[in-house]
C-alpha cells in the first residue's frame, strides 16, 4: 500500500496534448463528473476508508502533480478507498473515474473468491510469482480475458474479446470470433429425391421392431 499510494500521490493530471508523462486528462462533460462525484459518495455511505482524493479539481484544491488549468477542463483527483469488504455497496459498483477500491484478502483462495463474488466479469489479473497459482487462478476466475503478471487485457485484435455475467454481450469479438458475434449459424436441408421426409428419417427406410420389455421390472 505504500508503494501504491506513492505511485498515486505522483500521478500526473492534466491535458496531454500539452504536458508529457500525463496519466489522465478530463471527464467528458459536466454530467460524467455528476455521476462520478456520486459514485465517490456511494463508497463513503458503503464505509470505506477514503484513502486519498477530494473531489473535483479546481485552482484552489489541486494535488501536487496537476499540470493544467482546472477551468479547462471537467479534472477529478485520484480516488482510493480502502477496507472494503464483500458486504459492502462500492464493492459492487463500478465507478466510472479515477477511483480504486481495495479489499484485502487473508489467502489465495479467499483472493479467488473475492475476484469472483463481483457481478461483473469482463477482464482480470493476477500478480504472482508462483505458477501453480497463476494455473489455480486461471482456471477459476469467472472473467471473459484474464491477464498473469499483465494488466486487465484490453482489445486486442488477435484474441477474443468479451465478458462473462454483468459484462458484455454474451459474445466474443476480434479475431474471427468477431463473425460469431454479428452473425448466427443456419442450417439448411435442402431435398431433392422427391420424397416427402419427417424431421429426422425417412421411415420406409427403416425396418422397426417391438422389443420384448417386462416393463414392471422398471418399476
Amino acid at each position: 500500500m505504500t508503494k501504491f499510494m506513492a505511485k498515486v500521490e505522483t500521478t500526473r493530471i492534466g491535458d496531454s496534448l500539452v504536458h508529457d508523462g500525463v496519466l489522465y486528462g478530463p471527464m467528458l462533460s459536466e454530467k460524467y463528473a455528476k455521476d462520478f462525484l456520486s459514485a465517490v459518495e456511494m463508497c463513503k455511505a458503503s464505509g470505506a476508508t477514503l484513502a486519498h482524493g477530494r473531489g473535483r479539481i479546481s485552482s484552489d484544491n489541486k494535488p501536487s502533480n496537476f499540470l493544467s488549468t482546472a477551468e479547462d477542463g471537467v479534472y477529478m483527483w485520484p480516488h482510493v478507498f480502502t477496507d472494503v469488504t464483500e458486504d459492502m455497496e462500492c464493492f459492487h459498483e463500478e465507478v466510472f473515474g479515477p477511483a480504486v477500491t481495495i479489499c484485502k484478502a487473508t489467502d489465495f483462495d479467499h483472493a479467488l473468491h473475492l475476484a469472483n463474488a463481483s457481478p461483473y466479469g469482463l477482464s482480470s489479473a493476477i500478480y504472482t510469482n508462483d505458477r501453480l497459482e497463476a494455473y489455480r487462478y486461471k482456471t477459476g476466475i469467472k472473467a471473459g480475458m484474464t491477464g498473469i503478471n499483465n494488466s486487465t487485457t484490453g482489445a486486442e485484435a488477435h484474441l477474443p474479446f468479451g465478458g462473462v455475467k454483468g459484462s458484455g454481450n454474451g459474445t466474443r469479438e476480434s479475431g474471427i470470433w468477431v463473425i460469431e458475434a454479428y452473425s448466427y449459424w443456419h442450417a439448411v436441408n435442402d431435398e431433392l429425391s422427391g420424397k416427402l421426409q419427417l424431421a429426422q428419417m425417412d421411415v420406409e427406410e427403416v425396418e422397426m421392431a417391438e422389443a420384448d420389455v417386462d416393463w414392471t421390472q422398471l418399476a
